[in-house]
């Protein structure tokens, strides 16, 4: 089989970030089709037609040409790639883990006030704290649906809600204060 691009058969894109060697490639991948793929990296966009062969092995056609890659994964995202045997080390990067990383590295306050903020834009699925509430270190104040995928936000330390600022069904954007604590 070989892929034509149809517009009324593609889904949803993937939007993600492939590292290989120290480049980070920018990469979305649109189905459009059964085992076939509208693969834009870097703004250049190529038609994938990819069908699992046994032991990890990948029959592509990608813009015409095939090719069988060898796919070893590894943990967080990790892959090894082998095409006619050359290797190549490829790390997948989800944007939203991204996001969700960087926002529990930031500093937390030891008391006082403190805003826990939206990481990522998304939507308000449900408030589970309320103002005068007493909340320990890992509770759950606020869960967010964002890029298809539920988020708990969660209380950074012990500490009494001071207020919500957000309704369930809410529409937030990226740093946007949810909950304050003190």
């Amino acid at each position: 089989m070989f892929c034509v691009y149809s517009a009324d058969m593609a889904g949803p894109a993937k939007k993600l970030a492939a590292q290989v060697a120290n480049s980070e490639r920018e990469v979305s991948v649109e189905p459009a089709g059964e085992g076939c793929f509208r693969v834009i990296i870097d703004g250049q966009e190529h038609l994938v037609d990819a069908r699992p062969l046994e032991g990890g092995s990948w029959s592509m056609l990608i813009d015409g040409k095939q090719w069988v890659a060898d796919v070893e994964p590894g943990k967080d995202g990790d892959l090894l790639v082998e095409i006619n045997g050359t290797s190549t080390a490829i790390k997948i990067i989800d944007p939203r883990r991204r996001m969700l990383a960087q926002a529990a590295l930031r500093p937390k306050a030891q008391g006082g006030p403190e805003t826990v903020r939206a990481p990522m834009p998304g939507r308000v699925v449900k408030v589970l704290a309320k103002a005068g509430e007493r909340v320990t270190a890992g509770q759950g104040l606020v869960v967010i649906e964002a890029m298809k995928m539920e988020n708990e936000l969660r209380a950074p330390r012990d500490a009494l809600v001071q207020s919500v600022q957000v309704k369930e069904g809410q529409a937030v954007e990226a740093q946007e204060p949810l909950v304050v604590i003190e």
